[in-house]
């Protein structure tokens, strides 16, 4: 699956059906920036509008008439100069609302209307799947539920993602590891819950997610574990967190609000944020074939850029006036709120662990250049402490950090395509019938 923008958008608000968040309208297109280049070969009057490069079947799109190589100039009366502008133009708008477009065809320029449609549930053989949403600090967020077809109660995986604004909700792509992990743990008779982030997904209307806190976030799961325990079909003695990247850093600290069986991590963080910042910088190197010179710059520029930002408190321009680098190592922590970032570098995140006496397994990808193999049994040895013998380390062997087969951090890096590593879902289970 190629790693693209394909424009699936959104809206989140509150109604009567039994989903209580409607689904968000879907566009169904891919579409790239119309540049000085596309505009001369293509012989275009002006460089305006987004080239579509691909419409989804059965979409808004496709009912509407677009065609691939069409120029979106408009929609409900405003140009469009940019993909993010298209996403924030449709995430305004409402399944079911009509809309004006205007395209620009073979140079000539056509007008219509059309409505747009919902995005489609997602649809596995042998599963049953429900759109539930629960009331958070943050608004109301999705709960994408799989379960087994059958009315017994089950135990429950709640599925908390990375660090990203990203969306767990992947009707149009089932090769999505989230999707092939979490699909063969319910045929194993598991109930699987997805947590959307605030701000993504059906969830735009709540709070955006690059402006939700790191506190807030964690609190709004927790919410969602606490809900989760009233379903008919759930055994609430045997709920675990399954925390990937990110989503393993807050696993113990929802654990403290919403009482767990145990807490699955895979390719998370075990050491203080500066900490585990440099010691990941120098498999990243590796990861992109840097020579040791530029290796030790690279880290010396992360560590220095890093200590402006959490320490000194500067903002990313700030720190790029002392130091220039800082503009781009920064640039990715922009993409969450300074609160967020802030909690985060506050959080003593080994010693989150110390209160938890569940089981834990701490899982991490032998070919995963984002995450610490020593961070992982950090935490093990840590919940072993406290609480001996509650927690086990392994290593899945040609796995990345996506849970992807990889046999080495380099094809890691190059990795267009998902393609499932079985042995994550296996290993999981094999814990999971352990501690049943």
């Amino acid at each position: 699956m190629k790693k693209e923008i394909i424009f699936l958008l959104s809206l989140c608000f509150f109604s009567l059906n039994s989903q209580e968040l409607s689904r968000r309208p879907l566009l169904g297109i891919r579409m790239v920036s119309v540049t000085a280049e596309t505009q001369r070969v293509m012989n275009l009057p002006e460089q305006k509008g987004v080239l579509i490069e691909k419409v989804i079947a059965n979409s808004t799109a496709e009912k509407a008439g677009f065609k691939i190589g069409d120029i979106l100039l408009k929609l409900n009366n405003e140009e469009i100069t940019t993909p993010e502008q298209a996403v924030k133009l449709v995430a305004q708008s409402a399944s079911g609302q009509i809309f004006t477009y205007e395209i620009l065809r073979d140079k000539e320029l056509k007008k219509g209307s059309s409505t747009f449609e919902p995005m489609p549930v997602e649809k596995h053989e042998g599963i049953v799947m429900e759109y539930k949403a629960v009331k958070t600090v943050n608004g109301m967020q999705r709960l994408i539920v799989s379960r087994p077809p059958d009315n017994k109660k089950h135990p429950v995986l709640v599925f908390i993602g990375g660090i990203g604004c990203y969306s767990l909700d992947f009707p149009m792509d089932d090769k999505r590891s989230e999707v092939q992990l979490l699909n063969r743990l319910t045929r194993e008779g598991y109930v699987c819950v997805r947590a959307e982030k605030p701000g993504v997904g059906d969830n735009m209307k709540c709070t955006p997610c690059n402006e939700v806190s790191f506190n807030h976030e964690i609190e709004s799961y927790i919410s969602a574990v606490n809900a989760i325990k009233e379903y008919s079909y759930v055994d609430s003695a045997g709920i675990f967190i399954l925390g990937h990247s990110m989503g393993g850093v807050m696993a113990p600290v929802i654990a403290a609000g919403a009482k767990v069986k145990g807490i699955i991590a895979y390719g998370t963080i075990g050491s203080n944020f500066l900490e585990y910042l440099a010691k990941t910088r120098r498999t990243l190197a590796l990861a992109y074939e840097m020579n040791p010179q530029e290796t030790d710059d690279y880290i010396k520029d992360w560590c220095e850029c890093s200590a402006y930002y959490f320490l000194d408190g500067l903002t990313t321009a700030q720190a790029t006036e002392k130091k220039v680098a800082c503009s781009e190592i920064l640039s990715i922590f922009d993409l969450r709120s300074p609160a967020y970032n802030k909690e985060l570098y506050a959080l003593n995140i080994p010693g989150a662990w110390k209160n938890f006496n569940g089981k834990a397994l701490l899982l991490w990808g032998e070919n995963d250049f984002v995450a610490s193999k020593e961070d992982h049994e950090i935490i093990a040895a840590t919940v072993n402490y406290y609480h001996k013998g509650n927690a086990v380390f392994k290593v899945v062997k040609n796995s990345s950090h996506g849970m992807n087969v990889s046999h080495s951090m380099q094809e890691a890096v190059r990795q267009e395509e998902d393609d499932f590593n079985p042995e994550v879902s296996l290993t999981i289970l094999s814990w999971l019938k352990s501690v049943a």
